[in-house]
């Protein structure tokens, strides 16, 4: 089962549908989670949504009890938030992005994009980003897999040794073209034993 965690975002049931094609899924708002759906999660999604980290604690508490233990992967907000937690930074950027169609420039091996050919295009839906001088302070795990080619804003990450995927892009976004292929990928190796060593078809 996958657990959506919702924080009331109008992009969280489109979330929902491109999951559903992976495994169950689970849409619950961020102050009802239970043990019981966090015990059966195989991995927890943190949902795009308004605002910034700071404006949901339950979430930022949810993430630190439970990094290293689920496989965990943020959209949006989900990913400023898991990066904020980690020593990143959150700072309104110069251009606001609501329903922008972007190129972005991905990293060489990054299982992400495995089997995509760099750059792609995403929908971009954000006011905030993370600051890119804040990068040296994050966790050593951590490695940034795509960026803004032109103001090197960066927009996604993993954490191969615990199994943490974040987009600041919305794969779900029709302007994704290539983002069911991306969510497949973490997908796979979210849930992969070995690493996620072999890639989809």
């Amino acid at each position: 089962m996958i657990l959506l965690v919702d924080h009331q975002d109008s992009f969280t049931r489109n979330l929902e549908h491109m999951l559903a094609d992976l495994d169950r899924v689970e849409v619950i708002d961020r102050k009802k989670i239970s043990d019981r759906q966090i015990k059966e999660a195989k991995i927890i999604v943190l949902s795009p949504g308004p605002g910034k980290p700071d404006d949901y604690p339950e979430t930022q508490s949810l993430y630190r009890s439970l990094r290293g233990i689920k496989p965990m992967i943020g959209i949006c907000l989900g990913f400023q938030l898991m990066l904020q937690e980690e020593g990143g930074r959150i700072i309104r950027q110069s251009q606001v992005l609501h329903g922008v169609e972007t190129e972005i420039q991905t990293a060489n091996g990054s299982l992400t994009y495995s089997g995509l050919v760099s750059p792609i295009r995403v929908g971009r839906y954000h006011s905030l980003q993370i600051a890119p001088e804040s990068l040296s302070l994050l966790t050593a795990s951590i490695n940034i897999t795509a960026r803004d080619p032109i103001r090197q804003v960066p927009l996604s990450f993993e954490d191969m040794i615990r199994k943490l995927f974040g987009l600041q892009f919305h794969p779900e976004s029709f302007l994704s073209v290539q983002g069911e292929r991306i969510i497949q990928n973490i997908h796979h190796a979210c849930v992969d034993k070995n690493g996620g060593t072999d890639q989809p078809s």
